[in-house]
């Protein structure tokens, strides 16, 4: 296979750059080479979740019954701070390296023509200079800070009794372990979530000058996207922010099933619009690419659906109407295997797709995102009725 050109395709990163990343490395979270996953997500574990542990047992809010949320039962705290975080701190290997990858994959396979290649590299270069401005993590921080306060004010409004403030109704005062969730906890989840959301949009943004380029689609391609099925996989694993965020929201449901007596019916509609924008969401920036897959579908039905006509009326004359050849024997005859794969060869454009993803990607995404909500399903329905379902389901009676 020939070597790419040299395009510093190895620099193309959606998380290696931003004030917050060298402040990480700076401090020896992050060590040149390696993302430094798990250090990184106990190191963030110990400073959101444990202190609100301590504070929380100092104070006596950590367990019991004078409260209707003690912290040991909250499982909005455990969904923040012991799912969603770790997972979006270690969603940065699996995705940088898949999004890496693919950038490689359009200058290997081919997809980017020569003359397109200073376009492709502007392409590369805009994204680490947006990823690495200055300002945008401190703009995600203020927007942390102020959505932390919205939050605030919900739940110091909500009859709910929780670890996090004391009172009742508008006298509630926070806690010392309220505090730290107020000043550091949320602030840190939150945080870590807009950065993912703003590298979403950096991706997206690369997509869309890459679909400008006149890209070398192949109609044939057995991928049957034109040969950009690679990206549906990519961008499957994007659906790490849309789990995280389900599981909060399912927390967050289910916390109020539990506490208020709120029925699941509640949330359905909810639940329904969540799970549909998520995966739109999740799928959109490979729609960029729609426009142009149409033509190359509808173009290789025009030129293959003429070169097969020809070629099925030349085989017809010689084989079926025998109009020259007579004593030649059909038997190991390539014109046989000439006219299947031609057939097989319209058949695959025929099946092309306009977008690069397949159904099967939509449903696995779906169900990723749907996952963190069963157990508000489940703490609806009593265990012997879940039971029974699962013998029916396994046993067929």
């Amino acid at each position: 296979m020939e070597k790419a050109p040299s395009l510093d395709i190895d620099n193309f990163s959606l998380v290696r750059g931003g004030l917050i990343y060298q402040l990480l490395v700076r401090v020896g979270l992050i060590k040149p080479g390696s993302f430094n996953v798990i250090q990184r997500s106990l190191f963030f574990v110990f400073i959101t979740w444990l202190p609100l542990l301590l504070l929380s047992s100092v104070e006596g809010l950590a367990v019991g019954t004078a409260l209707q949320v003690p912290f040991l039962k909250d499982i909005v705290a455990y969904s923040r701070f012991l799912v969603a975080v770790p997972v979006l701190i270690m969603a940065e290997v699996w995705i940088d390296i898949s999004v890496k990858s693919a950038v490689k994959h359009f200058i290997y396979s081919g997809l980017v023509d020569t003359a397109e290649l200073p376009d492709f590299k502007a392409a590369i270069r805009e994204v680490n200079k947006l990823r690495d401005w200055l300002l945008i993590d401190g703009c995600l921080l203020v927007i942390a800070y102020l959505l932390t306060w919205i939050v605030f004010s919900e739940e110091l409004s909500s009859v709910t009794s929780a670890w996090s403030a004391y009172g009742a109704g508008v006298n509630k005062q926070l806690t010392l372990a309220g505090w730290w969730y107020a000043l550091l906890s949320l602030p840190i989840y939150q945080f870590l979530l807009y950065r993912w959301l703003w590298r979403f949009l950096l991706w997206f943004r690369f997509l869309w000058r890459i679909s400008r380029l006149h890209l070398q689609l192949v109609p044939t391609h057995a991928d049957l996207a034109g040969g950009l099925g690679f990206l549906g996989i990519t961008q499957i694993l994007f659906g790490s922010i849309p789990f995280v965020a389900s599981a909060v929201l399912s927390a967050n449901f289910c916390r109020k099933v539990i506490t208020q007596g709120v029925s699941i019916t509640t949330f359905q509609i909810q639940i329904i619009v969540f799970l549909t924008l998520s995966v739109i969401i999740t799928l959109a920036p490979l729609l960029v690419f729609s426009s142009k897959m149409l033509k190359v579908k509808i173009w290789g039905l025009r030129q293959y659906g003429s070169l097969v006509s020809h070629h099925n009326l030349l085989f017809e004359q010689k084989w079926v109407r025998q109009e020259q050849h007579k004593e030649e024997s059909p038997l190991g005859s390539p014109d046989i295997s000439s006219l299947a794969d031609l057939g097989a060869s319209f058949e695959a454009i025929k099946k092309m797709r306009i977008v690069p993803f397949s159904l099967s990607a939509v449903i696995g995404l779906g169900s990723t995102i749907f996952a963190p909500l069963l157990p508000l399903f489940f703490i609806t329905i009593p265990l012997e009725q879940i039971f029974d379902l699962a013998k029916k389901i396994l046993f067929g009676s």
